[in-house]
């Protein structure tokens, strides 16, 4: 399946979602690796189209992947797929760091 100019639309506007989620500090990048397609060639219902992506952002990497009944019902489940998967990562971080300054208070106040 060759790239045109619609999916390329396509692909950008709904995983331009990603800027939201992802702090850049000074000159470092978010990269993106997407790949969009058919599972087969021999289905001709059902689930057929596929995308997955790559993002890599500050050293950490976030993959998603996605089936539909169309490319852009694909490119629908990734966004909320990836969108998930970075804010279980934000929020992992933020918990552990709680968890950390509560155990420290704790040490403190002989609880």
């Amino acid at each position: 399946m060759d790239l045109t100019p619609d999916v390329s639309a396509q692909v950008y506007d709904k995983l331009n979602v990603i800027e939201k989620f992802l702090t850049v500090v000074g000159d470092q990048q978010i990269l993106a690796e997407v790949e969009v397609g058919m599972d087969s060639t021999h289905h001709q219902k059902g689930q057929v189209y596929r995308s997955e992506v790559n993002v890599s952002s500050d050293g950490k990497m976030y993959r998603a992947a996605a089936t539909g009944e169309s490319m852009t019902a694909s490119l629908d489940q990734l966004k909320d797929e990836i969108s998930k998967v970075i804010r279980r990562s934000e929020n992992k971080k933020e918990t552990l760091f709680k968890k950390g300054g509560r155990a420290i208070k704790n040490l403190f106040t002989g609880k």
